[in-house]
């Protein structure tokens, strides 16, 4: 019983960011740090045939399990890679939307972190982050690297919060 009131509230934080960045069909999104691919899979849906959903992690093993969830859902236009987002050069102004369940918790330099995943996004476009410690580090985070309209938002009531940006540009 615990494990599935856990799985109810990842999906409704990883949902909470898909939100906080208004994906479109035809869209094209990083999901950063994306475990199994739940939002991935959810992002895949929402940006349809037409988008691109690419979720990215460093555990091979959480890797298998999303590429076979993706594969069983017969999801063609989602794809996974084995890397760290924190030093992964991704293709310049590539996503329209950039989000991460994991925050900024994975990566050993946060400022860095932000600024490459600050390249592979489109003038304009939106990031949204979960931070379960203290929501005021995260903007001090994208605002020197270029993030504009910086919204902090209470993540239900599992003491988290939502940061979302808009790429400046």
């Amino acid at each position: 019983m615990t494990t599935a009131v856990g799985i109810t509230a990842t999906s409704v934080l990883g949902l909470a960011l898909l939100d906080a960045v208004g994906l479109q069909p035809g869209g094209r999104v990083l999901d950063v740090g994306c475990g199994r691919g739940d939002i991935t899979l959810a992002a895949a849906r929402r940006v349809g045939r037409s988008g691109l959903a690419l979720g990215v992690d460093a555990s091979l093993t959480m890797l298998e399990e999303a590429r076979r969830r993706a594969a069983d859902a017969g999801l063609a236009h989602v794809g996974f890679v084995h890397a760290d987002a924190q030093t992964q050069r991704f293709a310049p102004l590539r996503f329209d939307a950039i989000v991460s369940e994991r925050g900024l918790d994975a990566f050993a330099d946060p400022a860095a972190g932000i600024a490459n995943l600050a390249r592979a996004l489109r003038a304009g476009s939106q990031l949204a982050v979960l931070s379960r410690d203290d929501p005021d580090a995260v903007p001090a985070v994208l605002t020197p690297v270029g993030f504009v309209d910086v919204d902090v938002a209470r993540a239900h009531d599992v003491g988290a919060w939502i940061v979302s940006a808009r790429a400046s540009g």
